[in-house]
């Protein structure tokens, strides 16, 4: 592999790993702000249990995508890391000699 797309592709898996860790702590805060949103739009009334059911929906959303992200960068750090090591293998002695 060119050292440029090696580079490339730890910079990608690294940021990936960032937003999905980003989303998965700031979960909770993004559910109550997509359930207080909805309260304003209902005329800041709403039904407890509806609130409750759309800061959950809201936490499980961005739980799941952070999920994703942090999965996807971490496999692509290790397919990468996976792919310089196979590269890097020394010959065998029969390869050399012919």
């Amino acid at each position: 592999m060119n050292g440029i797309y090696v580079r490339a592709a730890y910079a990608i898996s690294i940021i990936a790993l960032i937003i999905g860790l980003l989303m998965i702590f700031n979960s909770s805060s993004r559910g109550q702000s997509l359930a207080s949103a909805e309260s304003l739009r209902n005329g800041g009334m709403m039904d407890t249990n509806q609130y409750n059911l759309i800061y959950e929906a809201g936490i499980n959303q961005f739980l799941i995508l952070g999920g994703i992200f942090t999965g996807s960068g971490l496999l692509i750090a290790i397919l990468v890391s996976f792919t310089l090591l196979i590269k890097s293998k020394p010959f065998a002695e029969e390869e050399i000699r012919a």
